[in-house]
């Protein structure tokens, strides 16, 4: 599946889980909030730069003379967030997120690490644990077995992956049910 496919198709997916169709991650006990975490993880490459574009910064546009995004209001230009950043056009799904307060960027965020391995990086990124490779299970699955102690006795799952196999990230003793994407 294609990079822009699937941003498109997660777009797609998030307007549905916030219509309560499903539960990704339970974020604290169900009988007390209906609240939903959804972590999307790019893997490969993405341009964080062309996700959420740091249009206030002037050094963007001169950086890039030929890739960077119009600024909101121009022909084809960026979504406005902030003064400083804005969104995609082609992610304008997300827009009503981000004002409803339901939706935040994790942006320009690395690992304290200084590996020069993209793989240890991942497990790293996935486990919670910069520099430990021993780490058995993953931060999102202990952050469901934290907030969902009965998750792994339970006949419900704890999370939902969208994917061929399960992440690193979900790992653990939390229920998770993994769905296989078919090609695009």
């Amino acid at each position: 599946m294609k990079r822009r496919t699937w941003l498109t198709h997660a777009s797609a997916a998030t307007a549905a889980f916030s219509l309560g169709g499903w539960t990704v991650v339970r974020a604290q006990t169900p009988a007390t909030t209906q609240r939903r975490l959804v972590v999307v993880m790019l893997r490969g490459a993405v341009d964080g730069l062309h996700v959420v574009i740091p249009h206030g910064e002037a050094a963007y546009a001169r950086a890039r003379p030929t890739l960077a995004v119009p600024p909101p209001g121009a022909d084809g230009g960026a979504i406005a967030l902030t003064r400083l950043f804005a969104l995609h056009p082609s992610l304008a799904l997300l827009k009503p997120h981000w004002d409803s307060g339901t939706l935040a960027f994790v942006h320009a965020a690395g690992s304290p690490d200084p590996t020069r391995s993209h793989f240890d990086a991942q497990d790293y990124f996935e486990t919670g644990t910069p520099g430990r490779k021993s780490t058995p299970d993953g931060w999102l699955n202990r952050l469901i077995q934290a907030n969902w102690p009965d998750a792994p006795n339970s006949s419900a799952y704890a999370a939902i992956n969208l994917g061929a196999t399960t992440p690193r990230i979900l790992a653990g003793t939390g229920r998770v049910a993994t769905l296989g994407l078919g090609p695009a």
